[in-house]
C-alpha cells in the first residue's frame, strides 16, 4: 500500500483522530479539529474507528466541548452511549486490578510491578477510566510463579494461555519454567499476564533490577507497586514502537505522561541511555510531536530515524490490524522493529538463540506428554521432530 507522510493526504477522520489522540488541544489544534470535522461525511463510521483506535470516550469529550456544526445531536448522543459502554468495561479492568492486589499479591507477599493499562490510567490521566484498557500486565519474580498461578486457579482464575493450564504442582512448575508470560482470567473475566520477563530476548530489561526500581503507587484506597515515571515513558516508547504505534490511545500515553508533574525529560532521557534505547525515544518524541501539529509537517525538520518511525507508524493506522500484523513479521527482532533500535551485539544475539529456539520446550509438549521432573530434558531432544510433525500434519509450514 502507499503510505504518505504528508497530512493533507490522509482521509480526514484519520486526521481528526489523530489530533483528538491527547488529553488537551490547544488552540490550534481546537481550530483545526472544527476545521476538519467538516469533512467528516459518515460519522457513524468515524465513532467506530475512534473505538477500533481505543479513544472512543477521549474523543467524545473533546467533540461534546467544541460543539461542530456538522456533528449531528443524534450522533453525538450514540457516541456517548458507545462511550459508556467502554467507561464501564475499563471500571471492571479496575476493579479486578484491586481484587488481584488484595487477594493474591499482598496476602503472598509478592514483588510486582504493573505497567500499562490501568495503573497508567490512574496515575497519569485525568480520568482514568477514559483510558481504554485491555488486560493487566504485572510482572512478578520468576522463582515465585508457580506458587501464583496456583494461588490464583484455588481463587477462580481460569487459565486462557496455556489454555489447558491444570493446577498439579509439577504443571505449574513447567509452565513457569518455560513460558515468558502467563494469562489467566480473572473472576471478573479480565485477562491478566503474569510476565517473567517484559521484553523477548532479555536484552534490554533486568527482570530483578525492575522490581527493585518499582515505587507504590497509591489509587483509591489501594496500593500498587509500578515503574517510575521516567522508567514507563522509555517503556513505552518502546513498546509502543515494538507495534508500530498502531493503537490511538498510545499517543495519548505519551501526552499524559509528558503532563505529568513528575515527568523530567533529562531524566528519561538518561534512562534511555542506559537501556540503550535513546533513538527509539527521540524517534518517539519526533513522532509525536510531528502528529500533535495540525499541518503542515515540516519532513525537512525530522531526522532519517524520525521518518522511518512517522512512515511506519502511519502505514499502521491506515492499514489496520492485519497491516500491523505482515509488518510484524518483517521486525529485525521481536524486540526491534527498526535496525538502528538495536546494538550489534542484541542482532547476533537473537541470531545465535535462533538455533536453540528449536530445542525449546513449551507446555505443548508438558499437555501431550506429561513427565515427571527428572526427565524432562526429554522435551529438548524430542521437540525438533515434534515441531515437524505437527507443521506437516497441521499443513502450516510458517508455524
Amino acid at each position: 500500500m502507499t503510505v504518505t507522510l504528508a497530512p493533507a493526504q490522509l482521509a480526514p477522520d484519520l486526521r481528526l483522530l489523530v489530533l483528538l489522540a491527547r488529553l488537551n488541544l490547544s488552540e490550534e489544534q481546537s481550530r483545526a479539529s472544527l476545521a476538519l470535522c467538516e469533512s467528516i461525511d459518515d460519522w457513524g463510521s468515524f465513532t467506530k474507528r475512534a473505538q477500533e483506535r481505543f479513544i472512543l470516550p477521549l474523543v467524545y469529550r473533546h467533540l461534546r466541548r467544541l460543539s461542530p456544526p456538522s456533528l449531528p445531536e443524534e450522533q453525538l448522543e450514540l457516541m456517548k452511549l458507545h462511550s459508556l459502554t467502554v467507561l464501564q468495561h475499563n471500571l471492571n479492568v479496575m476493579a479486578a486490578l484491586r481484587d488481584l492486589a488484595k487477594e493474591l499479591l499482598h496476602p503472598l507477599e509478592l514483588q510486582h510491578v504493573f505497567f500499562k493499562g490501568p495503573t497508567l490510567a490512574g496515575r497519569y490521566y485525568d480520568e482514568p477510566a477514559m483510558r481504554f484498557c485491555q488486560d493487566i500486565d504485572v510482572l512478578v519474580p520468576r522463582e515465585r510463579m508457580a506458587e501464583l498461578l496456583g494461588v490464583a486457579l484455588q481463587n477462580g482464575y481460569t487459565p486462557l494461555d496455556p489454555a489447558a493450564l491444570s493446577d498439579d504442582s509439577t504443571s505449574l512448575a513447567f509452565v513457569a519454567r518455560v513460558q515468558k508470560v502467563v494469562t489467566l482470567a480473572s473472576p471478573r473475566n479480565v485477562a491478566i499476564e503474569f510476565h517473567q520477563r517484559i521484553d523477548n530476548i532479555g536484552t534490554i530489561y533486568d527482570s530483578r533490577q525492575l522490581l527493585t526500581l518499582a515505587e507504590p503507587m497509591r489509587m483509591a484506597n489501594n496500593y500498587f507497586s509500578v515503574m517510575p515515571t521516567a522508567e514507563l515513558f522509555v517503556y513505552i516508547c518502546w513498546h509502543h514502537t515494538k507495534h508500530y504505534w498502531s493503537h490511538l490511545h498510545w499517543l495519548v500515553d505519551m501526552d499524559a505522561i509528558q503532563r505529568h508533574p513528575s515527568f523530567d525529560l533529562d531524566a528519561v532521557l538518561a534512562c534511555a541511555e542506559r537501556r540503550n534505547l535513546r533513538t527509539t525515544v527521540e524517534a518517539s518524541l519526533e513522532l509525536f510531536n510531528v502528529l500533535a501539529t495540525p499541518g503542515p509537517w515540516r519532513e525537512e525538520e525530522l531526522t532519517e530515524r524520525g521518518k522511518d518511525m512517522l512512515a511506519m507508524a502511519l502505514k499502521a493506522m491506515q492499514g489496520g490490524h492485519q497491516v500491523e500484523l505482515t509488518m510484524r513479521r518483517q521486525k529485525v527482532t521481536p524486540d526491534f522493529s527498526f535496525s538502528w533500535q538495536a546494538k550489534p551485539t542484541q542482532l547476533l544475539r537473537w541470531r545465535l538463540l535462533g538455533w536453540t529456539r528449536l530445542f525449546r520446550p513449551s507446555y505443548a509438549d508438558y499437555q501431550g506428554w506429561p513427565l515427571p521432573p527428572a526427565w524432562q530434558w526429554l522435551y529438548r531432544v524430542t521437540r525438533p521432530f515434534r515441531e515437524s510433525y505437527v507443521r506437516l500434519t497441521s499443513g502450516d509450514s510458517h508455524k
